[in-house]
């Protein structure tokens, strides 16, 4: 079920009314069960695959507990990371490389038919796979003891906030909040169900309005001039940004509500003044994760300027290709990567250009921006001919007075909803937003609840459209 429907309206009450109501030993059981329905909502015969690594990675952790053969831990590792990515290339990748390994073939002379499986994509599956190899890694490190546990760790895998689409947690920071007795506490639930609200609005007020021109246009980006697909894309810049933390807003409410606190997964990123910022803003677990990961196993920056660089690289691409099977995920990486290295070379070698006083804040910030909206066409593009199509008529082909494709309604809808996310945005990079909450702000406070219920309801897409981030 969808955040963003009556039916997840429904599942919260049901799941949050005995929560409060059952014994505190109960309440682990309590969430299991309604995790694993959530899920079971989806896909029911996906819920097999997740046991299936679940158990597995179980038993491996409770071997690495014991075993201290550096051998025999490294085989142990490895079969978990098998098991994991194995599921997740065979389910997400399996026909992409096979595809474009056909592809090669052909262009050299040699073609084949090339072997595919076209399996349905479990829901969630990138996520949990990440938050599963994270586990066993920790344990493999001695940085967690394994679960003896096993309803905690499936649990954890499970919990269905933050099952679909993260953030990706940590088994140290999530399993040990289980163990928590949760009390009913008016201002938590208060602002829990406040950051639900919110992740509402943006997602049915702001992303799916703006998603009605968006889809319009990238739909057949061939026939539109380079003025309108440059609004599209500046409006996707905002829908896939209100779309993701929408989903992150209401996970995280939801367990704020009863009393568990999921990670944080946003920082206003569209207020990065570089690049490298803009990484310690948006998708912060994931983010995380592949510095964790991947890139201090890599050395991290432990060999130099250039084996460094090499490793940031590394990640960007492992990151491109994490979010799709397709070569525009694989670009989008590879141009985020290459404008971190600029970053860092510029930082090194000719510090002047760069440092703060020469360059304003505000410039950078706006640079930044401009370099991340201009990689959203390869996020967002069907294809690389039609980002490539897309890129040429920005600069090639632009006419300021076809900026409306059809009813300009829409165009009216998405100005008024990225003026109301960034008055909301600069108000908490300001440090305002905690006076919000201010005892003597409630008429206003509760004012600006009504509002966006009401907006909710007016204007609202109330489809139950996905969330973008479901597909990866």
């Amino acid at each position: 079920m969808r955040f963003n429907s009556l039916d997840y309206l429904f599942f919260f009450l049901a799941v949050v009314g005995p929560f409060f109501a059952i014994p505190a030993r109960l309440r682990k059981t309590w969430l299991l069960v309604a995790s694993l329905a959530f899920y079971m909502y989806w896909s029911p015969v996906f819920i097999l695959l997740i046991l299936y690594s679940t158990t597995i990675d179980y038993f491996v952790a409770r071997r690495l507990a014991v075993v201290d053969d550096a051998r025999a831990r490294r085989g142990l590792l490895a079969f978990s990371y098998v098991t994991n990515f194995g599921a997740l290339f065979v389910f997400k990748y399996f026909d992409f490389f096979m595809d474009s390994w056909a592809s090669v073939m052909q262009a050299a002379g040699f073609p084949v038919d090339a072997p595919a499986l076209r399996l349905i994509l479990p829901v969630g599956i990138s996520f949990y796979t990440f938050e599963a190899i994270s586990y066993t890694t920790d344990v493999y490190y001695r940085k967690y003891p394994a679960e003896r546990d096993y309803a905690r760790l499936l649990l954890f895998i499970v919990y269905f906030p933050k099952l679909i689409a993260g953030p990706i947690e940590r088994a140290w920071h999530l399993i040990p909040q289980f163990e928590r007795t949760a009390v009913f506490e008016y201002d938590r639930v208060r602002e829990g169900i406040a950051r639900i609200l919110w992740g509402l609005f943006k997602k049915v007020v702001i992303a799916d309005r703006l998603a009605v021109y968006v889809d319009t246009i990238y739909a057949h980006p061939d026939q539109h001039v380079g003025s309108t697909l440059l609004l599209a894309t500046l409006f996707f810049t905002f829908q896939i940004y209100c779309d993701f933390s929408a989903y992150s807003d209401i996970a995280s409410g939801t367990a704020q509500v009863m009393g568990i606190e999921l990670l944080r997964n946003f920082r206003r990123p569209y207020f990065a003044s570089s690049i490298a910022d803009f990484w310690s803003r948006w998708h912060i677990s994931l983010s995380t994760w592949f510095r964790d990961y991947v890139y201090i196993p890599l050395g991290g920056n432990r060999s130099g300027f250039w084996k460094t660089n090499q490793n940031i690289f590394t990640v960007f691409l492992v990151s491109g290709i994490w979010h799709g099977a397709n070569w525009t995920f694989v670009l989008w990486g590879i141009w985020h990567g290459v404008f971190l290295l600029a970053q860092n070379i510029l930082d090194r070698y000719a510090p002047l250009l760069v440092r703060p006083g020469r360059l304003s804040h505000v410039l950078r910030v706006a640079l930044t921006f401009v370099i991340v909206t201009l990689s959203w066409v390869l996020f967002r593009a069907a294809s690389v001919s039609d980002a490539m199509h897309v890129y040429r008529a920005i600069f090639t082909n632009f006419d300021a007075a076809r900026f409306f494709p059809g009813n300009g309604a829409q165009l009216a809808y998405g100005a008024f909803g990225i003026a109301v996310l960034l008055a909301v945005e600069t108000c908490t990079e300001l440090g305002l937003y905690s006076k919000f909450f201010l005892p003597r702000l409630k008429p206003a406070r509760w004012l600006a609840y009504a509002s966006a219920v009401l907006l909710l309801l007016l204007i609202g897409v109330v489809d139950g459209g996905q969330f973008i981030y479901f597909q990866f």
